[in-house]
């Protein structure tokens, strides 16, 4: 008798756990989201002025799709962000 083969069929895999949409952030939390912000949008101002200064004809980026990818991300980001503001900037007044 000979040797059994192996199967190289593998179990499925178990979906990922869902994230949920809205959480709410306490002000530490938020605080901490904040200072990073404030950081990124820093480190974001300062990467535009050395491109502007620089005065050049081409660049090539590594990783460009994924450059696009996250200011699409930062732009919905933004959106988000700012709308959650004004619904608790309503609500807080409306109280």
């Amino acid at each position: 008798m000979g040797k059994k083969k192996r199967s190289t069929r593998r179990a499925p895999a178990a979906p990922a756990p869902r994230v949920p949409r809205k959480e709410p952030y306490s002000k530490d939390r938020l605080n901490a989201v904040i200072d990073r912000v404030k950081d990124q949008a820093a480190r974001m101002g300062q990467l535009a002025r050395s491109i502007d200064e620089a005065r050049l004809d081409a660049v090539v980026i590594d990783g460009h799709a994924m450059l696009i990818r996250g200011l699409n991300q930062i732009d919905n980001f933004i959106d988000n962000a700012s709308r959650a503001v004004r619904e608790a900037r309503s609500a807080k007044k409306g109280l």
